[in-house]
């Protein structure tokens, strides 16, 4: 996904929405990391491992309370943590794939959600140095004096 496209995701997505993104990243990142294994490439395992973990603290710490739905979700990070360590130092690529199958049902949760709420939507342009770029913008708050 280009850097446009992503920070125009993160600029218009809802509080589920980005959650969603965060479990979209990491699924990307244990997709990449399957076939880095593949191709041996383990420079990029490591990187791609580094981020993935880097992503599984960020949803540790958002789901950080003692609920039943957090403890649910720290326990599949916890353990989808513990899949793919054991892909990197068994260089498996199935960890990967079964890292996968466990978060995807969980980022459907959350693209579901975000569809039931209103996106924040930004508008104006914005000028780069090299480009105009298009935002649309849409909020809740107001300012009165």
């Amino acid at each position: 996904m280009s850097s446009i496209t992503l920070e125009k995701k993160i600029l218009s997505a809802n509080n589920w929405g980005l959650l969603a993104l965060l479990h979209e990243g990491l699924m990307e990142r244990f997709e990449d990391a399957g076939n880095a294994i593949v191709e041996g490439n383990y420079t990029t395992l490591n990187e791609l491992i580094n981020n993935a973990r880097d992503i599984i603290s960020e949803l540790l710490i958002t789901f950080r309370e003692k609920d039943e739905l957090s403890t649910n979700l720290r326990s599949l990070y916890l353990f989808t943590n513990k899949l793919i360590t054991e892909g990197e130092i068994k260089k498996d690529s199935s960890n990967f794939k079964k890292a996968i199958n466990i978060i995807n049902p969980i980022y459907l949760g959350f693209k579901g959600l975000e569809s039931r709420e209103d996106a924040n939507i930004v508008s104006g342009l914005t000028y780069g140095k090299e480009e105009l770029s298009e935002y649309i913008t849409k909020s809740t708050k107001t300012f009165q004096g």
